[in-house]
């Protein structure tokens, strides 16, 4: 196993390498990328939300933000297909989909002002391209920051069997001991063990087990990291402090963070969690970004960075060294591991390998997200125009990455029979994942089996986190650019960004406590990547219109909607049959967009060109 963990990773790695040198240059001589032209962030700077950002502040933002929970728990519930099909698709879908997908809207809002995808759409698409555009993204975000907000809220509150994480039982006079103790807001007892990490009493089929505490060091660590965010905000842009130094400072507040959640965890129920969160992210998405949201995207990327790298080190340590063995839970040979290729389970437990395969990986490839990421806040912090390559396709390769090292840590950390029974028996992906690496973490750096299953809930609460701060700043800037194309004199609060941010927040948190929600999830995926699918052809209409080569940018446009109308067209017909109305409707609407869309751009790339004030 250790050579093929190593040959997947040289493999991947190389890939990216090659493409960042070579491709990504290609694609920024063909944009005609002009270092010398001032950007948006700097020729509309107003302290809020057009802030010329360092380039390293800027990649941790963007990429904390694109990246979420979608590079983890996609490839996750991509394996059922095998792990070959799904490293082929990260690679190639990251390096000539996602990628040029996310350099190119990330460039052309600079070029447009820092205008979003919605409204670039609206000047070479028109006004009904507009309207299909701007309603397909708001109802996407709407949907994206109310299942982010449920996630992260589980991800809080998560309490796993102390047994699967690797720590020592307690005695039953403990147990006893913790049962007659005050019960806290989650409705356990806590247990008292000397363990580094919390444990607590719950009740299982009428008898008392032990439980890790895992979500409470995330809650510490979140509350701490955004309360010192505005600290680092000052540094790094009232006090022009070293990068050195603000690096050095991001990583001891993130370690002081997890140290204190280890030594008194947060304690509170659901519900509170999710008022607490919507509060949060109504402040992050309407204060100055270099107040909140940009120190603590920096701040917490760093977990995130020391994640990837701890992971990415097991994987090559486990690989040289071997000695799976030692892990029960590791697959002791070549046929206990996850296989090479899988279709028949893929097609039972998800659907058919294409389309399925491509909508379920997700973000790990292509994700429409990212560009309302890259012309929502990144275009508006971009302080050259080069940075673009810097920020979009190299932040697009390191998620790819990331999502090959998931399937990597899966591969080592789980054997095939485990790892169907907890992701598609049990439904729970994240576990899947978090038991993997803390598995992966032992057998290559002998620490215990709950420190890599901590760091997996800490990666995964870390993207979920930063990506819906930002994904609620995104719904606030459409909003406002809703209200100027429906009134003609729109007054001064309905474009504040109090108002528009309490609209976001609210129906968020209204969403996340709807029924319907998790059957509109399902079709998500679909409705992601034909977020992508549009953006590409909105940046190719606007190449062709400037008298550029945009075939680049038409052909994984092309590719993003035949896979996305497929899946849909799928997915409406088997919800048609099990009576899912609302799953049916949703499909039917996104096709319905989608298809609008796409004529509209065909419309325009097949008229002649003709120059206009837009082209230069």
């Amino acid at each position: 196993m250790g050579p093929l963990l190593i040959g997947i990773l040289v493999f991947a790695s190389a890939a990216y390498f090659l493409a960042g040198r070579f491709y990504a240059a290609r694609v920024e001589r063909w944009l005609g990328v002009d270092v010398s032209r001032p950007t948006a962030a700097v020729a509309k700077q107003d302290g809020r939300d057009f802030m010329p950002a360092k380039p390293y502040v800027l990649f941790a933002h963007h990429f904390a933000a694109i990246a979420g929970a979608g590079p983890i728990v996609g490839p996750t519930l991509a394996l059922a297909y095998g792990y070959v099909p799904v490293v082929l698709w990260l690679v190639a879908g990251a390096i000539f989909l996602g990628g040029v997908h996310d350099m190119v809207a990330l460039w052309i809002s600079t070029r447009e002002g820092g205008r979003s995808i919605a409204d670039i759409a609206r000047t070479y698409l028109g006004q009904t391209g507009y309207v299909l555009v701007v309603g397909f993204l708001v109802i996407g975000l709407f949907m994206i920051t109310a299942t982010f907000l449920n996630l992260s809220v589980t991800a809080l509150t998560s309490i796993y069997p102390a047994e699967k994480v690797g720590l020592p039982p307690a005695a039953a006079e403990s147990l006893q001991i913790a049962l007659a103790t005050p019960a806290d807001a989650q409705g356990f007892h806590t247990l008292r063990t000397g363990d580094a990490l919390p444990s607590v009493v719950g009740w299982r089929n009428g008898e008392p087990v032990q439980l890790a505490r895992i979500g409470g060091i995330a809650s510490t660590s979140v509350l701490f990291i955004t309360l010192a965010a505005p600290l680092l905000g000052c540094m790094i842009y009232r006090l022009k402090t070293p990068a050195w130094i603000n690096y050095l400072v991001a990583a001891l507040l993130c370690a002081v963070s997890v140290a204190a959640g280890i030594w008194h965890p947060v304690v509170v129920g659901e519900g509170t969690w999710r008022i607490w969160m919507t509060v949060y992210v109504l402040l992050a998405s309407a204060v100055p970004v270099w107040l909140l949201l940009m120190p603590r995207d920096f701040v917490n990327v760093q977990i995130l960075y020391g994640g990837i790298a701890a992971v990415l080190a097991g994987l090559v340590t486990a690989g040289l060294g071997g000695g799976f063995a030692s892990v029960p839970a590791a697959p002791q040979s070549i046929a206990e591991m996850i296989p090479a290729w899988s279709p028949e389970l893929g097609a039972g437990q998800i659907g058919w390998i294409w389309p399925m395969l491509l909508i379920t990986v997700s973000c790990g490839a292509a994700s429409g997200f990212h560009c309302l990421v890259a012309t929502g806040t990144s275009a508006r912090q971009l302080s050259c125009e080069s940075d673009a390559r810097r920020v979009g396709y190299s932040g697009m390769l390191l998620e790819s990455l990331l999502a090959v090292a998931v399937v990597l840590t899966l591969l080592a950390g789980l054997d095939w029979s485990a790892y169907r029974a907890i992701t598609f028996d049990a439904k729970n992906p994240i576990l899947a994942i978090s038991l993997a690496t803390g598995n992966l973490i032992h057998l290559a750096f002998g620490l215990p089996v709950w420190c890599g299953t901590v760091l997996g809930i800490l990666l995964i609460e870390g993207f979920v986190v930063t990506t819906l701060d930002v994904a609620v700043r995104l719904n606030r800037y459409l909003l406002e650019e809703v209200w100027k194309s429906l009134l003609p004199k729109p007054p001064r609060w309905i474009l504040g960004p109090w108002f528009n941010t309490a609209l976001c927040a609210g129906g968020m948190f209204l969403l996340s406590r709807s029924n319907a929600l998790p059957l509109l999830w399902q079709v998500f995926g679909s409705a992601n990547q034909m977020m992508g699918a549009m953006a590409l052809l909105i940046a190719a209409v606007w190449l062709r219109d400037h008298g550029r080569r945009w075939l680049f940018a038409a052909v994984p446009s092309a590719i993003l909607f035949a896979t996305t109308f497929a899946s849909l067209g799928l997915s409406l017909a088997k919800n048609l049959a099990s009576s899912h109305h609302i799953l049916v409707l949703a499909c039917g609407v996104l096709i319905l967009l989608g298809a609008g869309t796409l004529a509209l751009g065909i419309q325009r790339l097949l008229q002649p060109l003709s120059r206009d004030g837009r082209n230069e």
